[in-house]
């Protein structure tokens, strides 16, 4: 998960809007809660996924394009020449009617209801009402946009996950929040469910460097080379995906509503805070 996840936040760079990036993870942990990785290849569905967030987040691109930066990617992550791609090749054809198709198995999955909550609106709003430094506010959208990459966004809330990512900021910079009453509680949240949501992003925070594992028989490549990382044995388990990003290759947009964003700005550091 956490490897799709990485690579729709490496593709979002490029196509803003950043709530493309936000919808696109969601739309990709949605769709695999009902269909399984041996069926479905994750790199055609988490292109599909951007491509169908650009759409419902009316910042629409095209497949050639989509399809043009994935290839461009995949060569990088795999140590491969970056080679021309042939928009009339039957390679490119391939691939394009491959991401209609899951375009339409997503829709088909989820009924054609595709509305996405994000935790980032009720952040700001969050952590005004508990008069919480400026710094505190970055700290906490950075770990929102890292919380995309596990399953919180389909087991929580987005109170929830929003109340979880605030907490987490707060221990870091030591901030104590309100106890007496507890604060959660005014945002319809539950102590049980924060804490799920801190333990997850430790966890997160613990795992290396996310990589590519093929379990899928009709694995897609966005690449023409035959010395991909789809000619490795397939020995593995179910959970595709089971790394995560590295203290210096955190998803850190800041605050500013999913728009524009700073490649520069610095990572989430709340990780040790979280472990330890």
């Amino acid at each position: 998960m956490q490897y799709a996840g990485s690579i729709v936040s490496f593709i979002c760079v490029v196509y803003r809007p950043q709530a493309v990036m936000a919808t696109g993870q969601v739309l990709f942990h949605r769709f695999y809660c009902k269909r399984s990785f041996a069926r479905f290849d994750v790199k055609i569905v988490a292109a599909s996924s951007v491509w169908l967030a650009s759409k419902l987040e009316e910042s629409p691109r095209k497949a050639r394009q989509v399809i043009i930066v994935f290839h461009r990617m995949e060569c990088r992550r795999e140590g491969l020449p970056i080679e021309h791609l042939d928009l009339f090749s039957k390679k490119f054809s391939e691939l394009k009617m491959e991401m209609s198709r899951t375009e339409r198995h997503i829709l088909k999955e989820m009924g054609f209801v595709c509305h996405v909550e994000h935790p980032h609106k009720f952040i700001s709003n969050y952590l005004a009402t508990l008069e919480t430094p400026l710094e505190l506010r970055q700290e906490a959208w950075n770990l929102a946009n890292d919380s995309l990459r596990t399953t919180l966004c389909v087991r929580f809330k987005s109170e929830v996950v929003a109340c979880g990512v605030v907490y987490a900021a707060a221990r870091r910079f030591q901030i104590p929040l309100p106890e007496n009453p507890p604060w959660w509680k005014a945002f319809d949240a539950e102590k049980s469910g924060i804490d799920e949501v801190c333990r997850v992003l430790a966890h997160l925070y613990s795992l290396p460097k996310a990589k590519y594992i093929p379990v899928c028989k009709d694995g897609t490549s966005f690449t023409f080379s035959s010395k991909t990382v789809d000619s490795q044995p397939q020995s593995t388990p179910k959970e595709v995906l089971q790394s995560s990003p590295q203290a210096n290759n955190h998803t850190t947009f800041p605050i500013e509503a999913l728009v524009p964003i700073n490649p520069e700005s610095g990572g989430s550091k709340v990780k040790q805070h979280l472990i330890d």
